[in-house]
């Protein structure tokens, strides 16, 4: 009997010294929860709530889609989107589309708490982003009421922002300019800003605007030739927001 004890543990020994220790790759699981009235989303997440998008481009998608070319250049720990708690309890979702880079949109969301998708709506932000820094900077919400989604135009020496408001989830329709910058607004001599604070009443969106003429000096700095100030109303419409006068718009530098 001592033997036989003796036997096992000189096995079990042996094993303890020669087995060598597997340690086997854990699982990437992403769970998508939204838990604040508002936070960021990492690209992880994102991932999951693109993979359930369903949206209408509004135009036949020319060649094949490059699925994930995008989404390569972005670490799992990156942010890549934000969300907003809605009134019905939902969430909405604001991402760039980075599994189908080549349809250039955002898309914006609505979803459940736990991450179903149940809506979505593609957004043109521009060709190239100059009116934000960050992909998660193109939604922000104003008030109680009302989001606002940003759309960049760019140029040569041109860069100009236009938000597109709504209350709770809404396509992408009229927008409002809230920036723009062009180098050549009067010859090649005279740059035009035009800058803005927005005021928003019940219903009524009252644009303070500040536009500004610049000149540049031979340090390279711009000095203020000459500025004015106005505002212009907004309300809302069918096809959109509507200035109530739209005399000052025909103005703006294009």
């Amino acid at each position: 009997m001592k033997t036989i004890v003796t036997g096992i543990l000189f096995l079990v020994v042996l094993f303890s010294f020669n087995t060598p220790k597997i340690n086997f790759p854990k699982a990437k699981t992403v769970y998508t929860e939204f838990r604040a009235d508002s936070g960021y989303i990492k690209k992880g997440e994102a991932l999951r709530l693109l993979a359930q998008a369903k949206y209408d481009l509004g135009y036949e998608q020319e060649g094949r889609d490059t699925l994930d070319l995008q989404a390569s250049n972005y670490k799992f720990s990156d942010t890549l989107g934000k969300y907003y708690k809605i009134d019905n309890g939902n969430y909405l979702a604001f991402l760039p589309e980075v599994t189908h880079p080549d349809r250039r949109v955002y898309l914006l969301m609505e979803t459940t708490r736990d991450g179903i998708v149940l809506r979505s709506e593609p957004y043109w932000s521009g060709m190239y982003q100059c009116c934000w820094d960050k992909p998660y900077e193109g939604i922000e919400r104003y008030g109680n009421n009302y989001f606002g989604i940003l759309s960049c135009g760019t140029g040569s020496a041109h860069c100009s922002s236009n938000i597109h408001l709504f209350k709770g989830f809404a396509p992408q329709s009229n927008s409002i300019c809230s920036y723009l910058y062009t180098g050549w607004c009067v010859g090649r001599e005279i740059a035009c800003l035009l800058t803005s604070d927005m005021e928003i009443k019940n219903d009524t969106v009252t644009m303070h605007y500040t536009m500004e003429h610049l000149k540049e000096r031979r340090n390279g700095k711009y000095k203020t030739v000459d500025s004015e100030k106005f505002d212009i109303k907004y309300v809302e419409r069918e096809q959109g927001w509507v200035a109530l006068d739209s005399t000052k718009i025909y103005e703006f530098p294009n």
